[in-house]
């Protein structure tokens, strides 16, 4: 080894021990540091742990529930006017949006014709008037005759048996006069016994048929009255499909008329929501399309189930609806009813679920809060009912629960009952 080289070697070595002690001592700055500081970083970390929390107060009250109910507006009433005839239409009297009244013509159908087959269906009907008057006359003049030749033979009878008697007249011609008695008592017995019920035979033919002539021209008459289509009730026509000069067949829709005087709303709810509704409920519905709300009542609850649906249908009548509410229209609301009355229940959000059991951060008069663990029963959307675990007047955390720990204290912003 020349002079160079070992002078290259004692120079690398010397560096080394240089870069070995430098990284020892900032070992040891770090280690002093730290020391130093560990106060400070403990109260950084209690001071972590001392959160700022909302407290609620638990009071004995009424538990309420909240039911929600939607379901789409109903016009009160949508009637679909139909043909009854076929025919063609002569004039139409109602355009999409129209406003009409109860009585008002909406459309006039031809009844030409059947205003022709009527005439001769009433000439119809005065002949068989006319024959049943002819009819009674004839009986009555009939009968009446029956009865004079009837009281005549009577009469001449009685006369010859008192003439026999006395050897006037012979047998033979006593018994001649009987045989007219005969004949005469009988014509009357035939005209008097063929009666229907209290009225003669061919009398009640005359009637019979002066009663279908009258059915045949009640039935035109309304027909005629049914081709001109009338409005039963007032509203809107919301639908036309109906032109003058077109063809109608029977039984064809060629108008609707809405009703929105009165809107209601139906909601389906289930066999546990149901029980706890009744009529005459007040409620507020909210219509999110004209983000409007709009005041109204339960009016029907049905008293069983939809077997397809398998649920129970309610109804929501607006007591205050206007122009603007239209059929269709998605509609939310709520009730709040009683789920027991008196009793101690907390914010849902104030309970954790660990392991199978409910706990609560329980906020002693110092501040410090303890875990405890609750008996817990009814719930709903908002509340959980305590069964054991807390009483009346114990104050809980119901926020920043993630940042609470068993025997830390907190700072109460807000308390809430």
């Amino acid at each position: 080894m020349n002079y160079h080289s070992f002078s290259r070697n004692i120079l690398h070595s010397n560096r080394n021990k240089c870069i070995a002690f430098g990284l020892i001592f900032l070992l040891a700055c770090i280690s002093i540091y730290v020391f130093s500081h560990m106060d400070t970083i403990k109260k950084t970390k209690d001071t972590a742990v001392h959160a700022t929390v909302q407290s609620y107060r638990l009071e004995r009250q009424d538990m309420l529930r909240r039911i929600a109910l939607s379901g789409q507006t109903v016009p009160l009433a949508q009637v679909d006017i139909s043909t009854k005839y076929g025919g063609r239409i002569n004039s139409v009297y109602a355009e999409l949006g129209d406003t009409v009244e109860p009585g008002q013509i909406l459309l006039i159908q031809d009844t030409e014709d059947t205003s022709l087959t009527l005439q001769q269906d009433q000439a119809a009907l005065q002949q068989a008037t006319a024959d049943t008057t002819a009819a009674q006359s004839q009986f009555g003049a009939d009968l009446q005759k029956a009865l004079i030749e009837y009281a005549t033979a009577k009469m001449n009878y009685n006369r010859y048996v008192i003439l026999n008697n006395e050897g006037a007249i012979s047998q033979k011609e006593l018994d001649t006069m009987y045989q007219a008695l005969i004949v005469a008592q009988s014509a009357l017995d035939n005209l008097q016994s063929q009666n229907v019920g209290d009225t003669p035979a061919v009398i009640a033919a005359k009637q019979a048929a002066q009663a279908k002539a009258g059915y045949t021209v009640d039935s035109l008459t309304r027909q005629l009255d049914d081709m001109t289509l009338r409005a039963p009730r007032h509203g809107v026509i919301t639908y036309r499909n109906a032109e003058a000069g077109s063809m109608a067949p029977a039984n064809t829709k060629v108008l609707t008329i809405t009703d929105t005087s009165g809107i209601y709303i139906d909601c389906s709810l289930s066999e546990a929501d149901v029980a706890a509704i009744q009529t005459g409920m007040p409620v507020s519905v909210s219509i999110e399309s004209l983000a409007s709300d709009y005041d109204g009542t339960i009016t029907y609850v049905s008293p069983s189930m939809d077997s397809t649906a398998k649920t129970y249908v309610i109804r929501i009548t607006l007591s205050n609806p206007d122009s603007s509410l239209r059929g269709g229209m998605f509609a939310q609301s709520s009730v709040q009813v009683l789920q027991r009355p008196n009793t101690l229940f907390v914010p849902k959000d104030a309970i954790l679920e660990q392991n199978g059991s409910s706990q609560v951060y329980l906020i002693h008069k110092d501040n410090t809060i303890e875990l405890r663990t609750v008996k817990t029963g009814l719930r709903n959307d908002d509340n959980v009912e305590i069964l054991d675990g807390l009483q009346e007047g114990d104050v809980i955390a119901t926020t920043n629960l993630a940042r609470l720990k068993d025997g830390s204290a907190v700072t109460i912003e807000k308390e809430t009952r």
